[in-house]
């Protein structure tokens, strides 16, 4: 016999069930962005400065982490956080005026991202995820109009337009991090961020900061990771020039990016101390770069971008990662020392304009641009001196031809397919937990990545045979190393038995360059 419920029963259940998911604490995944507003109807002078809104979370773990919000305009100010442990969080937030603040709880659940973008905890010379994974950076630079409303009419990319076409090539061709220029503020030059309408975060509107969030917001979601090509202080553009407007300037922007899984932190570029065209000194980075170390709550890895030449960067304490431009040259022997010198042995290094296709600079140096062959064996070194590559398609400067227009047109689809079949091959080595030992080898043009006595890589740029150093105690015992020969130019495999001492081991016939792995059993 089935039961009828009362009305009034039936409508106390809903009402319970309402206000039951009404009190229900927000769900937020590992590594997203939890978010909430607060309104605040006090009047301020300069509500960037007369006020902050402070907050205290505490972990499911008891750990407790200390961070600020932001004021986004009218009466709304918002409080945006990370969270990397699953459960239950908490939260109090309060104006450092009295105001009333808000308080309460969410739920962290696992989720499918690896986690936020940082320097790799097990082997610092890589880039990696907090989830405990190294990252394979395949990088792009894409010049100055990617957050230009007046290049693409979709304000979000969702829509369609422009915008979305490109990333959804970019996606397609494997690329996972984009450079982009004028980023947090435009390059106001001819041919670069003059005459786009990009977003300008100084000084600071929050109706700006939420164009480009929008922008942001979809490169999350989509995977895609952003190094700012000229940072928070960006040649030929409008930044703060006083440090109290700086550490604002820096405190805010902070406030609303610092919860982004997806993000490369840039001082300043491009080329803030070159030669003849500085726009900064070292001690004015120093102390910009010390403050934004001193606000990174997230431990977003910390840059700054290089001119020509070694890294002079690459020993300050508040520099995370090395952002390299050069060595621009066919000689794959001088690149990879050049690479290694500036290569700081706990941060990795960006190979930001290391290997940029059509460029001026590129040519002038090289005396002629790269060949297909030689685009890819560059790759396979700039991988093997543990380097994380950005490429770029120019025909010039850096904002010109397919990395400055984003049109199809202007795409040599060729030159793309060689670095993304590189890539793929480099993504089948445990590379994390591998570095670079050149020495442990005897061949000429031979590249070495190593966890020693357990797996070698080794590139070779021309088909020649090369000995590698084994660990003593493996030759001695007789302990074999498999062998499997990599054709560098196709990705297929073959295997090759195995070696017990490494000396004089010859690529296959029919190939050009080669890389082999040595791996113990």
């Amino acid at each position: 016999m089935k039961r009828r419920l009362s009305l009034a029963a039936l409508i106390g259940f809903i009402t319970f069930g309402l206000a039951h998911a009404a009190t229900s604490p927000p769900v937020v995944k590992q590594w997203d962005r939890f978010e909430i507003a607060i309104e605040n109807r006090r009047t301020y002078g300069d509500p960037y400065r007369d006020v902050s809104l402070d907050a205290a979370f505490t972990a499911p773990d008891g750990r407790r982490q200390t961070f600020w919000g932001f004021y986004d305009g009218g009466t709304t100010w918002r409080l945006r956080f990370m969270p990397d442990l699953v459960g239950t969080w908490r939260y109090v937030a309060t104006f450092s005026d009295g105001a009333r603040g808000a308080e309460g709880t969410f739920e962290c659940t696992r989720s499918d991202r690896p986690g936020m973008l940082t320097v790799h905890a097990t082997n610092p010379m890589w880039f990696g995820f907090n989830g405990g994974d190294a990252a394979l950076i395949r990088g792009l630079h894409i010049g100055d109009r990617f957050f230009a409303r007046n290049w693409d009419d979709a304000v979000d990319p969702r829509d369609g337009g422009k915008r979305a076409a490109f990333l959804d090539w970019a996606q397609r061709q494997g690329y996972n991090l984009l450079s982009i220029a004028s980023h947090y503020l435009n390059r106001t030059s001819s041919g670069r961020g003059a005459g786009w309408d990009t977003p300008r975060l100084w000084p600071l509107d929050p109706a700006e900061y939420r164009r480009m969030e929008i922008i942001l917001d979809e490169l999350a979601r989509r995977g895609v990771m952003v190094f700012p090509f000229a940072g928070f202080f960006g040649r030929d553009a409008s930044f703060p020039r006083e440090p109290a407007d700086q550490d604002v300037y820096l405190r805010y922007t902070y406030a609303r990016l610092g919860a982004y899984w997806n993000v490369l932190l840039n001082v300043a570029g491009p080329e803030p101390l070159l030669r003849g065209r500085p726009f900064y000194t070292l001690p004015e980075l120093a102390r910009v770069g010390g403050e934004l170390q001193r606000l990174n709550v997230f431990r977003h890895p910390v840059s700054v971008h290089n001119r020509t030449g070694a890294d002079e960067y690459r020993d300050e304490p508040w520099t995370t990662f090395g952002t390299l431009q050069g060595p621009k040259t066919l000689d794959r022997v001088r690149l990879s020392r050049g690479l290694l010198a500036s290569h700081h042995p706990e941060k990795p290094l960006l190979a930001q304009e290391t290997l940029w296709s059509g460029n001026v600079n590129h040519i002038r140096a090289n005396q002629r641009d790269y060949s297909d062959d030689e685009l890819r064996k560059n790759t396979f070194v700039i991988h093997f001196s543990a380097a994380a590559l950005v490429f770029a398609d120019n025909n010039g400067d850096s904002s010109t031809g397919f990395s400055g227009t984003l049109d199809s047109k202007d795409c040599r689809q060729d030159r793309h397919d060689v670095i993304k079949r590189a890539w793929d091959v480099c993504a089948t080595l445990p590379f994390g937990r591998l570095r670079p030992r050149h020495d442990l080898l005897i061949g000429e043009h031979a590249f070495c990545l190593a966890d020693p006595g357990k797996y070698y890589a080794v590139y070779l740029d021309r088909s020649a045979p090369v000995s590698v150093q084994l660990d003593e105690a493996a030759v001695a015992a007789r302990r074999g190393f498999s062998m499997t020969w990599i054709d560098a130019r196709s990705g297929r495999r073959q295997g090759a038995g195995t070696t017990h001492d490494g000396q004089n081991l010859t690529p296959p016939s029919g190939g050009d360059d080669w890389v082999l792995v040595l791996e113990s059993p």
